[in-house]
């Protein structure tokens, strides 16, 4: 899979200029959410030529796309098939203790999005696509499982939590009602489902935009476990930075970016770190102008002290 094929990195210039990348020439860099690869690219044309990166990626066909965009830069770059939530362990593998930067982009790839047998969207070209939503093809969990084995009570539980979904309960009952049935198993079934759950002018109504959205995000952050996982790579992260290293963090949605507000609140408090970003960094308006896709983006930084 080429990497043009990924989303055009959201608030580059921004995060280029966070990490404080001329401050630190020839420093080491983790991309912790490597993608196709163009943060990391960005990162290793600023910093000099004994500058080092090492990318993080648990989607094998991002790691593909990537090592493809990164090869001119040789041995400058250790690319790494793996979950970031073992950032410690990679560093010390790689014989690494601290960092100068660390960047942690939360969004979902285009290509995931638009490539329909990772069941991830709900486009006309994905109905038949069987349900997936696993960012990490090796591992077991996935989203027909949940659909299909988690009780109710779980079920409403990260359609309100994760999704934010108003009729998350309906929703939950009608999927428990069909299962019994037969078995969910595409998206166009999963759409089905939602619709009969859900009243028409909640659906067609422009304000709540794509009426199935949130519990596609519900289950895909379920199954990837996206929450839990951030909480418990920001404090390896803190931990890998040299002092006066940066820590970079693009969300995409409200419950990721309180997790990081807070935390960052926590740190500062503690005389742990400085908060680069008082309020979070959004896209201009020349970058929504080409990049749609980075309208609900927010980069928050911090320096170690």
């Amino acid at each position: 899979m080429s990497e043009s094929a990924y989303h055009t990195p959201v608030l580059l210039k921004e995060v280029t200029f966070y990490l404080d990348l001329d401050s630190h020439d020839n420093g080491i860099y983790v991309d912790c959410t490597l993608g196709g690869g163009g943060h990391s690219e960005a990162i290793l044309e600023k910093i000099g030529p004994a500058g080092k990166l090492i990318g993080i990626d648990q989607d094998i066909e991002a790691i593909e796309a990537a090592k493809k965009r990164l090869d001119k830069y040789g041995d400058r770059v250790t690319i790494v098939h793996d979950n970031f939530i073992s950032l410690g362990k990679i560093l010390l593998k790689t014989n690494i203790s601290r960092v100068d930067g660390i960047l942690i982009d939360l969004g979902i790839s285009f290509h995931q999005l638009e490539t329909p047998s990772r069941g991830f969207s709900f486009n006309q070209q994905s109905l038949d696509s069987k349900l997936d939503m696993r960012m990490n093809q090796n591992q077991d969990l996935n989203a027909y499982d949940v659909v299909n084995l988690y009780p109710e009570k779980e079920l409403r539980r990260i359609f309100f939590e994760l999704g934010e979904e108003t009729y998350g309960g309906k929703i939950a009952a009608e999927i428990i009602r069909s299962r019994q049935k037969k078995k969910i198993e595409t998206t166009g079934e999963l759409i089905d489902v939602i619709r009969r759950a859900t009243p028409p002018d909640y659906r067609f109504s422009k304000e709540h935009g794509s009426w199935a959205s949130k519990v596609f995000r519900a289950i895909r952050m379920e199954v990837n476990q996206e929450l839990p996982v951030l909480q418990e790579i920001l404090p390896q992260a803190l931990e890998c930075l040299k002092p006066a290293g940066r820590l970079a963090v693009i969300s995409f949605h409200s419950l990721e970016d309180r997790i990081v507000k807070k935390q960052f609140v926590a740190w500062q408090k503690s005389g742990l770190v400085e908060i680069l970003t008082p309020a979070p960094i959004e896209a201009s308006p020349e970058e929504l102008a080409f990049n749609s896709r980075s309208a609900s983006a927010k980069l928050r930084v911090i320096k170690k002290l």
